[in-house]
């Protein structure tokens, strides 16, 4: 195959999945690691693609925010694994903050197996969804983002301020070992920050492709809050278990 063939076939993959693995890329385009490696370099110089470990991602700006449509249609089953496993940690008579995100939206069929809970979310379609399922739900006032469907500004700091969680769960655009938890607005990160600042535990939930993605405003270091993920592969589990704590969803 072609050079041109196979970073074309590499660079059509990243417009359906936004992140391509090269172990992905392997049987797609016949050439091996090295020469797969050499071709994403390639592309990355050329600023059609950013290398992150593993493979690549599509070239966005560092305060982009994809649409949640777009979000909800890739990696479902890791998801659903992860919020199974994060609602899992819940208990009875529990109040906990919920974050806006899809991958946070797994979790709340699995809210009704606990007893008394009261849930606060800033994500208007986490509490519509909450609802449906009959969930003790709080929604604090706030500005409404179109893109996330998040309350984000400075009333719903205020509120947030009074209150006090069990556990807060939230979502992230990316982790990595030097920018930690990060999201491209710095309002969402301001209420996630708040979040674990105001409950005796926090966690975040991100499937692995987001590992070495960086956004703009960081919320987080790993060291702060421990991660909730898919399974991993021994290599990013090394690296990821000296810096934070790691529950793999499988």
């Amino acid at each position: 195959m072609l050079t041109e063939e196979r970073q074309q076939i590499i660079l059509d993959q990243l417009k359906l999945h936004n992140i391509v693995k090269l172990h992905d890329l392997i049987p797609l385009t016949g050439a091996s690691e090295s020469t797969l490696r050499r071709d994403l370099q390639d592309l990355e110089n050329c600023h059609k693609l950013l290398r992150i470990h593993g493979g690549a991602q599509n070239v966005i700006s560092l305060h982009e925010e994809p649409a949640l449509s777009q979000k909800a249609a890739v990696h479902i089953n890791e998801k659903k694994m992860i919020g199974q496993t994060a609602a899992g940690l819940v208990r009875n008579h529990e109040v906990i903050f919920l974050d806006s995100g899809t991958t946070i939206q797994f979790m709340i069929p699995y809210l009704i197996e606990h007893n008394d809970l009261l849930v606060i979310t800033n994500s208007v379609d986490n509490a519509s969804m909450l609802a449906d399922y009959n969930v003790n739900t709080f929604l604090p006032g706030g500005r409404l983002k179109s893109s996330t469907k998040a309350l984000v500004g400075a009333n719903i700091i205020q509120t947030l301020e009074n209150y006090h969680f069990d556990r807060a769960f939230l979502g992230t655009n990316g982790f990595s070992v030097d920018a930690g938890y990060t999201t491209p607005d710095p309002e969402e990160a301001a209420i996630k920050s708040l979040a674990i600042a105001q409950s005796n535990q926090a966690y975040v939930l991100s499937d692995s492709s987001k590992f070495s993605q960086v956004s703009f405003s960081r919320f987080a270091t790993l060291a702060e809050v421990p991660l909730i993920t898919n399974k991993l592969s021994e290599k990013e589990t090394s690296i990821l278990n000296k810096y934070t704590k790691i529950t793999e969803a499988i």
